[in-house]
């Protein structure tokens, strides 16, 4: 059994550790001690850092160019805009909830405002509960976290720390895409 630990910050920087437990249980008859045991294979896409492809990032973001430095659970991506240059981080947790989150924030010290995310997938709209969270310090900078049978949540900066392009819309628009993946 693999179970997967995932911490997040959100004090402006999305920063993920997963930790792997392998517990074993009952034993052969033949043990062979230069055998491992297999894990478990990563099967969420959230949590192998392809939340979404580089075209839906690129369009959400309005990019015109796009590098990934993806070390799951840290997925982060640089974008270049006409505005100048963007960093996207994307954390997911199975283990948070969206309240751990919400009151880390606040004692962080940024500003937090309820959303609710909302996308057409086959035929059907898929909604999540969420909310944004701006540092009052930075205006280039903003997350949208949202419940996802655990929690998801992209953080936007502005290089330039400027207050557009605005990086509130764009993480709202990456988290409302990803929701459609959510498993």
């Amino acid at each position: 059994m693999e179970q997967s630990v995932t911490a997040f910050s959100a004090c402006g920087t999305g920063v993920s550790v997963v930790a792997a437990v392998v517990l074993l249980a009952g034993c052969s008859a033949d043990p062979t001690p230069d055998e491992a045991p297999a894990a478990a294979a990563v099967t969420s896409p959230l949590a192998r850092c392809e939340p979404l492809t580089d075209e839906q990032i690129t369009q959400a973001v309005g990019a015109e160019e796009l590098t990934s430095q993806l070390t799951p659970p840290t997925c982060v991506w640089n974008a270049k805009t006409a505005d100048g240059e963007t960093d996207l981080t994307f954390a997911f947790s199975e283990q948070d909830s969206l309240l751990q989150l919400w009151h880390r924030a606040l004692q962080d010290g940024f500003e937090t405002e309820h959303v609710v995310l909302s996308r057409e997938a086959l035929g059907t709209t898929i909604t999540a509960n969420g909310f944004s969270t701006r540092d009052p310090r930075d205006p280039g900078s903003c997350a949208v976290s949202a419940a996802a049978n655990g929690t998801l949540t992209w953080h936007v900066q502005n290089r330039s720390h400027a207050p557009r392009p605005d990086p509130c819309a764009a993480a709202l628009e990456l988290a409302s895409l990803t929701i459609v993946l959510a498993p």
